[in-house]
């Protein structure tokens, strides 16, 4: 018979595995952040033209990236390999975090599920029997005559 409580725990857990992981993925497919001047003015794109792509694609294709947020437009070769460098630390950074999400997730909440399994399949630990009954309903023995 399952108690409230552990249901509650397993439901719990696979809102954790469920969410955590759900996070994860969204972690990997929002776009990178921007690299900005000091001033604020964007210097480039992680991305073609102006918008910046996810980490997985930046960090399977670093080349992709946009210096000036300008399609076309390519700035000098130490910049553009700046902002490579840039996007590429970026995408690690965000593969990382989806990883440690993923993996807390699953930490914290795969116990959960499987802590109401193991409560509900241990059985029950023999106690003192019974004392038995006589047909008299009395206890003890019966003794034939």
């Amino acid at each position: 018979m399952r108690s409230a409580g552990r249901e509650f725990l397993r439901l719990c857990g696979v809102a954790i595995v469920v969410g955590g992981l759900a996070a994860a993925l969204t972690l990997l497919v929002v776009p990178l952040s921007v690299q900005r001047a000091s001033s604020g003015a964007v210097m480039g794109y992680c991305g073609p033209g102006y918008a910046s792509d996810n980490a997985v694609q930046v960090r399977l294709d670093p080349g992709i990236v946009n210096t000036g947020g300008r399609p076309g437009q390519a700035g000098s070769a130490a910049q553009q390999q700046q902002l490579q460098q840039f996007c590429t630390h970026e995408a690690d950074d965000q593969l990382i975090e989806a990883a440690v999400v993923a993996v807390l997730a699953l930490l914290i909440g795969l116990p959960m599920i499987a802590a109401r399994g193991r409560q509900d399949d241990t059985p029950l630990s023999p106690g003192p029997a019974p004392p038995s009954l006589s047909s008299s309903g009395t206890s003890g023995s019966t003794v034939w005559k």
